[in-house]
């Protein structure tokens, strides 16, 4: 697998699916890649929508030189794939309640936010795992709902918000500021501890860390 570029510019994932294919010296990959296309003050391109057909034109020139690698040429995998589809990466601005009554939110609908961290469906098993024994324990719906509203409220806007400078993968970023050019020796950019504080840091955040 190889993962290159930053998150906050263009990013590429290439990794194998078979070595072994009928058309002869190929191989089949799934890629991703990842390029902001709007400000995060204005209107997106075009209207979202997870089932459109990706366009080479738009993407080419988003990884066209961005990335150094000597074992494939990113532009050339793209031309030749035959089909590629655009999912549009978005969040939404935390909001400032989530009940009403006996009617709540919780995932996407209360959360909606950048896919880094494992944190798509993870947040949203959270949600209901505070939300059910809340539920569970009285009769008063009204009351367990903005008890768990109090609870998850808070740490969802601190993800959506850390999601957005690039959740744990922003070490990236931190090390494609500090070395632009590349580096020889990853210690002397950022340190382990540095870059486990971020990763961690996160963590803690999101719920994930085993220790607690």
């Amino acid at each position: 697998m190889v993962v290159v570029g930053g998150m906050r510019k263009a990013w590429l994932a290439l990794s194998p699916i078979a070595l072994q294919t009928a058309t002869p010296d190929t191989n089949l990959l799934n890629w991703a890649v990842a390029a902001r296309l709007g400000a995060g003050n204005g209107r997106p391109p075009r209207r979202e929508d997870w089932n459109r057909l990706g366009r080479p034109d738009e993407l080419v020139p988003q990884i066209d030189g961005a990335f150094e690698l000597s074992v494939m040429d990113p532009v050339e995998i793209v031309r030749t794939t035959r089909e590629f589809f655009e999912f549009p990466m978005c969040d939404r601005d935390p909001v400032p309640r989530w009940s009403f009554g006996r009617v709540t939110l919780l995932g996407d609908a209360a959360h909606p936010m950048y896919p880094f961290g494992s944190n798509g469906a993870s947040q949203a098993i959270l949600d209901v795992r505070s939300v059910a024994p809340l539920l569970a324990g009285t009769k008063d719906v009204a009351a367990a709902l903005r008890a768990y509203e109090a609870t998850r409220l808070p740490t969802t806007t601190r993800i959506v918000n850390d999601n957005r400078c690039g959740g744990p993968e922003r070490v990236i970023d931190l090390v494609e500021d500090r070395a632009p050019s590349g580096f020889i020796d990853l210690e002397r950019i950022a340190s382990h501890a540095e870059r486990e504080a971020i990763v961690k840091g996160y963590a803690r955040t999101a719920g994930f860390d085993r220790t607690r």
